[in-house]
């Protein structure tokens, strides 16, 4: 599909052959329409369960429970036909058209961040709607119940109707709440204090727990909510904290370094996000718009929704003892729907003039095969013994094996494949590191042995005559 990255290196440096023993490449055309094929006949969730066997391999080898994260990631699109905008982040929040997709990740115990599900939303989509794509399914809801032991998203989801919600679900979330507050106005709760001698004040999260659907929850699981400080380091100057809200409660030694605790979102689910856009991840790969509602007129029906369900429950437990009761009460109820019936149909007449990417063609299928590559690649890297290697990221090894000129040569043993050494020495120490993982895994092409090997750079260099 030519997302750019290694991909796009391999084909131009004609390498597609050897994968498929033609004599030239596939034309993009092609390759487009296999894929959209392949993408409609149910690809895109054999693909996606193969990414999540791989997650879940990866964390029943620890024997321990992993850490999730979950963000919205905003892709740009542009176009001249009237489109939906939303706020890009990346871009000062101007309002651009975009396609909105929810990423979580998956952190094992000691182990890489892997990539566990991407969901494909509307623009100005909130975070709420990523979790519960999520957790649709009953699969992930369950070993997501079952093997993880803390969910961190960010502020986006600090919301009480995201917060009540994950209640509802026993979701184990960790998150912040936007704004600030001041750490003099707290006296009680205390618990512990940070490495600084701050006090952190933990109390019940009333809000949260007010919730009909999170009641009666097993003991230790009661929402909390935690004030810490928001510059520790500052010592006994640090007035300013932050209030971050949990569903299971955190034990003192995190809660000593929360701020910490809190920040590994950023190397386990912000970086890898980046990561995957060097290599091509954002690419527009299905162009084409459908008109359709926004998320705000979506978000409308299902508040409308859920209104008249509750006015079906009003009327069958509504049960009047005298005339003037009952007369009163189908008055309201009647008033209330004519209300309901009223915003329906302005939401119905509303024109579509607008359109939307949709998940018609293959860029989700190549969305799940690039998070596919990703996991293999970085559990790969996590058995080399070198720490540089361990936390490499896509566009170092791109930068160092696979995005490097090569020979290919094919005999009776199977495919080597001679590829450029970098110039510095420090450098070519990983680059072999590289290359050794690889070649352990015992890789094969079309049923033959394939091999990495590095060039001799010694054999290269021109030898000078002197004349005299």
């Amino acid at each position: 599909m030519s997302p750019g990255g290694w991909v796009a290196s391999e084909r131009r440096a004609g390498a597609e052959p050897i994968w498929t023993g033609r004599a030239r490449p596939y034309e993009e055309s092609t390759l487009r329409k296999q894929a959209r094929q392949l993408a409609r006949r149910g690809g895109t969730d054999v693909i996606a369960r193969v990414v999540e066997a791989q997650v879940h391999g990866a964390v029943a080898a620890t024997g321990s429970k992993a850490m999730a994260y979950t963000d919205i990631y905003d892709q740009v699109y542009w176009t001249k036909k009237p489109a939906y905008a939303a706020p890009i982040g990346n871009r000062g929040n101007r309002l651009l058209a975009a396609t909105y997709f929810g990423m979580t990740f998956v952190r094992p115990h000691k182990g890489p961040a892997l990539a566990y599900h991407v969901s494909w939303h509307k623009p100005a989509s909130p975070l709420q709607d990523a979790l519960e794509a999520l957790h649709s399914a009953k699969r992930r809801r369950t070993w997501l119940s079952a093997k993880i032991q803390h969910h961190i998203w960010d502020r986006g989801g600090s919301g009480l109707p995201t917060l009540r919600w994950a209640a509802a679900r026993r979701i184990p979330y960790l998150t912040v709440s936007r704004g600030s507050t001041r750490l003099t106005r707290y006296r009680r709760a205390l618990r512990v204090r940070t490495r600084s001698k701050l006090p952190v004040f933990v109390r019940r999260d009333r809000k949260v727990a007010r919730c009909k659907r999170a009641r009666g929850k097993p003991k230790g699981s009661t929402p909390e909510e935690v004030i810490f400080p928001a510059h520790p380091d500052k010592g006994g100057t640090s007035t300013k904290a932050l209030r971050y809200r949990t569903r299971r409660p955190l034990s003192k030694t995190r809660l000593r370094k929360l701020d910490r605790f809190y920040k590994t979102r950023w190397p386990s689910n912000e970086n890898p996000i980046k990561a995957l856009v060097s290599v091509g991840f954002d690419r527009n790969l299905d162009r084409g718009l459908t008109k359709t509602t926004s998320r705000g007129t979506d978000g409308e029906l299902a508040r409308l929704e859920a209104r008249e369900q509750a006015l079906v429950a009003e009327v069958e437990v509504f049960v009047p003892t005298t005339l003037p009761q009952a007369m009163q009460g189908i008055g309201r109820f009647y008033r209330k729907k004519h209300r309901c019936e009223d915003q329906r149909a302005r939401i119905t007449e509303a024109p579509q003039d607008k359109g939307e990417r949709m998940p018609a063609g293959a860029e989700w299928l190549c969305k799940q095969l690039m998070l596919l590559m990703y996991n293999a690649l970085a559990l790969l890297l996590m058995q080399s013994p070198l720490k540089e290697v361990q936390t490499m990221s896509l566009p170092r090894v791109h930068e160092l094996l696979l995005g490097r000129s090569l020979l290919a040569c094919l005999d009776h043993k199977g495919t080597t494949l001679w590829i450029d050494p970098v110039p510095s020495t420090s450098e070519r120490l990983l680059q072999q590191e590289i290359v050794r993982l690889f070649n352990e895994r015992s890789l094969a092409l079309r049923g033959r042995r394939f091999f990495l090997r590095l060039r001799d750079p010694a054999l290269e260099t021109p030898k000078l005559r002197v004349y005299g």
